[in-house]
């Protein structure tokens, strides 16, 4: 259409219009096409990377809080039977009371598994949570530079709409004006 216009004696100057505008949106092309690749860069591929990354490690981190939690899990089983044991022993006993220090020995124990269990179980939920956070906070870092990316897009293009719109606007105000 540009070249239609700018072959015609009374359109040339609306061809020469015709021509800017199709750079300007073939710059406004270009930009998104990059912003596109940035996107594509910035979030998806390293997303893609993180995933198989963080995928390995909590595997690993979740067997390792499995078997470190039944481990202390079975100890403390093991301090509650052997006190159920002993006292059934001290009740078919003449004299229970030479376990008595034996029990509050057991007692000590289980409590202070108990105490150990429930640390283990405490900290590996605030690890969890951590780890989740700090997985949410990457999302939303590469999320942010997107977004700057995308504004920085939008303004580049508004810039150069601006710039060019009135003068365009300004070759067409008055179609019954013919060149001398």
């Amino acid at each position: 259409m540009g070249e239609l216009a700018s072959e015609s004696q009374g359109s040339k100057e609306l061809g020469d219009v015709l021509f800017q505008m199709a750079e300007v949106h073939r710059q406004i092309q270009n930009q998104l096409e990059e912003m596109l690749k940035s996107f594509h860069n910035e979030l998806l591929t390293q997303l893609e990377q993180k995933v198989e990354l963080d995928s390995r490690y909590l595997s690993a981190a979740l067997k390792k809080y499995q078997t470190e939690q039944r481990s202390k899990g079975d100890a403390l089983d093991k301090c509650q039977a052997e006190l159920k044991k002993l006292r059934k022993k001290s009740q078919g006993s003449k004299n229970p009371q030479k376990y008595s220090d034996k029990e509050l020995q057991y007692i000590d124990a289980i409590s202070n598994k108990q105490g150990e269990l429930e640390n283990y179980v405490s900290d590996g939920y605030k690890t969890a949570l951590t780890e989740e956070r700090r997985r949410f906070c990457f999302l939303v870092e590469k999320q942010c530079a997107v977004a700057k990316n995308s504004a920085a897009y939008h303004s580049k293009g508004k810039e150069l709409l601006a710039q060019k719109l009135p003068l365009w606007q300004q070759a067409c105000a008055d179609p019954s004006k013919i060149p001398e």
